[in-house]
C-alpha cells in the first residue's frame, strides 16, 4: 500500500510517470483509444501491471498548431507528460477533484487486485512554453491502482482541489493567474486574497465536475 499517503500530488513540472518510475521501474503507456474526443490508457510497469488508468477528456480544437503536432505523437504511444517536456514545455496541473470509484473487473485485471476501490484525481493538464501563454491540453482523470494509491481521500487531498479554470475566468481571475498560482503548496496559500471569487467559482465549478464524473462512471461501466 502506499507509504506515502499524505503527500502533495505535484502540480508543477514533476511528472505523474516520473513518480510511478521511482517506484516501479520504468513505466509505458498502453493506449487503448485515441481519437478527438478521449484517450483511454494504462500507465504499466515492466511485469505489464497497471499502475494508473488515465481518461482524458480533450477540447473541441487543440489550443494551437504545436499542441497538435504533440498530440499526434501522444496518439502513437508517447506518454503525455514526456511529450510536452521534450517539445519544451513547462507542465502545471489543476486539481478539480479527488475522489473514489469501484474499480471495474476488468481493471481488476489490469490492476492485478482484489480491491473493490481505487483513488482518482481529476485535473486540468495546463502546458506553457517560455514567453507564450499558458493552454490547457485536456481535462485528465488519473485513476490509481490500490497497490499505488491507498482508496482514501485525505486533509492534504481536499486541500489541493481548485475549482475549473472556466469558472476562475467567470469570476474574474485570468488562466494566467491561476498558472502562476499553481505550484504554491495549496489552496489555501493560492487564494487566500481572493476569497469571494475562490467560494463563488468553486460553487459554479460543481455542475461542471459533476457531469464530467458522471462521464467517466458511464465509461467505466462498458465492459
Amino acid at each position: 500500500m502506499n507509504k506515502n499517503p499524505l503527500e502533495h500530488f505535484p502540480t508543477e513540472n514533476r511528472l505523474h510517470t516520473d513518480v510511478l518510475e521511482d517506484r516501479y521501474g520504468p513505466i509505458h503507456a498502453e493506449v487503448l483509444r485515441h481519437d478527438n474526443e478521449i484517450r483511454e490508457a494504462h500507465l504499466k510497469d515492466e511485469r505489464g501491471v497497471s499502475r494508473t488508468y488515465a481518461l482524458t477528456f480533450f477540447p473541441e480544437k487543440p489550443a494551437n498548431d504545436d499542441i497538435a503536432l504533440i498530440d499526434g505523437e501522444i496518439k502513437s504511444g508517447e506518454l503525455i507528460g514526456k511529450a510536452f517536456r521534450a517539445h519544451g514545455y513547462e507542465i502545471r496541473k489543476n486539481v478539480i477533484d479527488v475522489f473514489v470509484l469501484d474499480i471495474p473487473e476488468r481493471l481488476k485485471k489490469s490492476f492485478d487486485t482484489q480491491e473493490n476501490l481505487m483513488k482518482a484525481r481529476l485535473t486540468e493538464f495546463y502546458a506553457k512554453k517560455e514567453g507564450e501563454d499558458p493552454v490547457i491540453y485536456a481535462t485528465v482523470l488519473e485513476a490509481y491502482s490500490p497497490d499505488f494509491r491507498e482508496a482514501k481521500i485525505n486533509e492534504t487531498d481536499v486541500d489541493q482541489v481548485n475549482p475549473t479554470t472556466e469558472m476562475f475566468q467567470k469570476v474574474g481571475i485570468s488562466i494566467q493567474e491561476v498558472w502562476d498560482r499553481l505550484p504554491q503548496a495549496s489552496q489555501k496559500d493560492e487564494w487566500a486574497d481572493h476569497p469571494e471569487q475562490l467560494k463563488e467559482a468553486k460553487k459554479l465549478s460543481q455542475k461542471k465536475v459533476g457531469d464530467l464524473k458522471k462521464k467517466i462512471d458511464n465509461y467505466l461501466s462498458k465492459e
